[in-house]
C-alpha cells in the first residue's frame, strides 16, 4: 500500500468507531486493521468509549463547531496511530469510596457528552500535527472522564464551559466553546479547592481562536470542595494571584 493510500486509510478509524463510513470504507479499513496493530489498539480503545457514548440521548452539535470541524478536515493531514503511540492511556482505578456528602451536581448531560465526543473523534483532524500526541492524550483523558459511571457535570461561568468530574478516574475535566480570551499576557490557571481552604494549582490553559477550550487535572477528589479558573501570569503559579474569574462547588 502506498504512502497516500495508508494515510487515507488510518483517517477513516474515527469515523469506523462511531460507524460513520460506507459499506465500501468500511471493508477497506476491515482489511487495514488486519495487518496494523496500531488500528486495532485504537478501535479496542476508542470503541468502549463511543459505546458508553451510545446510551446518551443524542444531540445536535452547535452548526458553528460543525463547520469548523468539517472546514479543518478538508486542510489538516491526519495523524496516524503509530504517530500518536506515545500518548499515555489511562487505566480506571477501583471504585473510590462513598464521599461524605453527596455532590449537588448532575449526571453527565448529553450536551457535554457530545462535545467530548465531537472533540475525540476529530482531534488529529482539528490539530496541527506536532501538537497532536499531547492533545490526543488530553482528549482520551477527557473522554474516559466523562464517560465514566459516576461522572457528573456542571456549567461553569466562563463562556459555554462544563466542569465534568469522576472519582472512579480521580480526574476533573473543563471543556467548553465561546471562551473570552485572558487579558494580555496571562492565561487562565484551573484550581482545586480544598475543604481546608487551601487551593490546589492546576494545568494553565488558552482558548483557541474559535474560543474552545479544554483542560484535564488527574487527583483524589476526596477532600475537593470545588473547582475555578482564574488569571495567571504566562507559565502558571503555584497560589492564585487575582480574583477568581469563575468557580463551581462540589
Amino acid at each position: 500500500m502506498s504512502e497516500d493510500m495508508d494515510q487515507g486509510v488510518h483517517s477513516l478509524l474515527g469515523p469506523y468507531v462511531v460507524d460513520a463510513v460506507t459499506d465500501v470504507e468500511r471493508a477497506a479499513f476491515v482489511r487495514h486493521l488486519e495487518a496494523c496493530a496500531d488500528c486495532r489498539a485504537e478501535v479496542a480503545s476508542l470503541g468502549e468509549v463511543a459505546a458508553a457514548l451510545a446510551a446518551v440521548e443524542a444531540v445536535d452539535p452547535p452548526a458553528a463547531l460543525r463547520d469548523r470541524v468539517m472546514r479543518q478536515i478538508d486542510v489538516t493531514a491526519q495523524l496516524t496511530p503509530t504517530e500518536a503511540a506515545a500518548a499515555s492511556r489511562l487505566e480506571p482505578r477501583a471504585a473510590a469510596p462513598a464521599r461524605r456528602a453527596p455532590r449537588r451536581w448532575l449526571p453527565l448531560t448529553a450536551a457535554a457528552a457530545a462535545v467530548v465526543a465531537v472533540a475525540a473523534v476529530g482531534l488529529s483532524l482539528l490539530l496541527p500535527r506536532q501538537q497532536a500526541t499531547e492533545a490526543s492524550a488530553m482528549q482520551r483523558d477527557a473522554m474516559m472522564i466523562a464517560s465514566a459511571p459516576d461522572a457528573e457535570s456542571m456549567d461553569m461561568d466562563l463562556g459555554a464551559t462544563h466542569v465534568v468530574v469522576s472519582d472512579r478516574m480521580d480526574g476533573v475535566a473543563l471543556m467548553g466553546a465561546d471562551t473570552p480570551m485572558p487579558a494580555d499576557g496571562m492565561e487562565y490557571q484551573l484550581w482545586l479547592m480544598m475543604d481546608d481552604g487551601t487551593v490546589m494549582a492546576g494545568p494553565t490553559f488558552m482558548p483557541d481562536a474559535d474560543g474552545e477550550v479544554m483542560t484535564v487535572m488527574h487527583t483524589s477528589l476526596d477532600d475537593v470542595a470545588g473547582v475555578a479558573v482564574t488569571e495567571e501570569p504566562m507559565g502558571g503559579s503555584s497560589h492564585p494571584t487575582s480574583d477568581t474569574v469563575a468557580s463551581v462547588t462540589m
